[in-house]
């Protein structure tokens, strides 16, 4: 706007003093210029964003406008925005990114954006990016950004806009995310050290375990009652089961959740061959493609399967018979857990109650089924030989007895 025309000035100051607004016969009147003149200025100031016009009955009311500058919004955020005509050239840039990015450089209006850091280009993407908003279609990046001896993380925004005389430019805002990104990669760094402890702990309690189980396994040869020999010989066998458990663990990349097939085919093989079942006596084989479960509750089937897969060994097959042994886990949509073992043996007789002396190794199915996973177990039995079937619930899953007596104690 011309600086030569003193009148625009005049007009302001008129309006300042009549806030409610003036018409412009009025104005004409108070400053003496014909309505013609004074009409082309205000045009010229409405035009500039520097009056506001309304319309009341049939005349028309222009005030000051009171619109905040474009520049003076762009002081108030601490992105790094410039915005930049069709040929790349910086129409406007804000205090925050001229302090950033141009520090000491007097006035970079007009300027070519590229030409901003002879010594650093600037990302092919940012190019890019830039004329991609020319042609009107928005988008972000991210730019890293060396300043200081230090690497700023930028998220970058370029929003085509459309200047006054129709042409294109884009507008490029730049977000300093640098803490952000520092936090992310804190976090994960964390992350990775939790799950590499995590491992370690498996590990180690892997080791423990097995130290435990073959300690165990030692003084069941110094036994000579039978009935000792049998009870340390189980508790050796559920503490393989948790070994093997916490190997999965170890062995796996997720630190809570345990690969069942994998677990319990190495839990099977471990038991055929403690028993020293032949190659020949059982075909066996384990089915739970892509079932996990966490810990606590892949330890309980652990501690199941022993028993079922051991009476299976002891009882299934005798006087030389051969046969075949299936070991199976799926789980429904609703979380339930279908565990069943499967075998053509002998069978058990039709009619046998789970109890104590009548079926080996069932009774403890049936405690810990019931007592402590509050889910259902069931035995068939045809010519095809024994099925035993175990459901339960991944999150039903309760303390033992006396658990909250005990700490209501302490």
């Amino acid at each position: 706007m011309p600086d030569e025309i003193p009148e625009l000035e005049e007009i302001k100051v008129l309006l300042r003093q009549e806030p409610r607004g003036l018409s412009i016969l009025e104005i004409s009147r108070e400053l003496k210029i014909g309505r013609n003149v004074t009409t082309k200025y205000l045009s010229m100031l409405h035009a500039a964003g520097q009056v506001e016009v309304r319309r009341v009955a049939a005349a028309k009311l222009y005030t000051l406008a009171h619109r905040v500058p474009v520049s003076a919004l762009l002081g108030l955020t601490s992105d790094l925005i410039v915005v930049l005509d069709r040929s790349l050239r910086v129409v406007l840039a804000n205090d925050a990114f001229r302090a950033a990015l141009c520090p000491g450089k007097a006035d970079i209006t007009g300027r070519s954006f590229e030409a901003f850091f002879p010594d650093r280009p600037l990302p092919p993407e940012v190019i890019e990016m830039t004329r991609t908003a020319l042609r009107g279609q928005e988008g972000r990046s991210e730019v890293p950004w060396e300043t200081g001896g230090r690497t700023v993380q930028f998220r970058a925004k370029f929003v085509p806009v459309v200047f006054e005389d129709g042409s294109p430019g884009v507008t490029v805002i730049l977000e300093d995310v640098t803490r952000e990104v520092e936090a992310a990669r804190d976090l994960e760094k964390a992350l990775e050290e939790k799950e590499a402890l995590i491992h370690a702990i498996h590990y180690r309690m892997r080791n423990t375990l097995q130290v435990v189980s073959s300690i165990l396994h030692l003084q069941t040869a110094r036994l000579t009652d039978p009935a000792a020999r049998k009870a340390i010989r189980a508790t050796e066998q559920q503490i393989l089961s948790l070994a093997l458990a916490h190997e999965d663990l170890y062995l796996s990349q997720n630190s809570d959740r345990v690969r069942m097939e994998e677990y319990l085919t190495r839990l099977a093989g471990t038991l055929i061959g403690t028993y020293g079942v032949p190659l020949d006596k059982i075909s066996w084989k384990v089915r739970a493609p892509g079932i996990e479960m966490p810990l606590e509750l892949a330890q309980f089937t652990g501690f199941i399967l022993v028993e079922l897969i051991v009476n299976v060994i002891q009882h299934a097959f005798p006087d030389g018979m051969t046969g075949s042994m299936e070991v199976a886990i799926d789980r429904d949509r609703a979380g339930t857990y279908t565990v069943t073992v499967q075998d053509n043996g002998v069978g058990i007789p039709e009619g046998m109650e789970i109890a104590a002396g009548t079926t080996p190794g069932l009774p403890t199915v049936r405690l810990l089924v019931e007592q402590y996973l509050e889910g259902r177990i069931a035995i068939g039995w045809d010519s095809s030989g024994t099925t035993v079937t175990v459901t339960f619930g991944e999150n039903l899953l309760v303390p033992p007895p006396g658990t909250a007596e005990t700490e209501g104690h302490t």
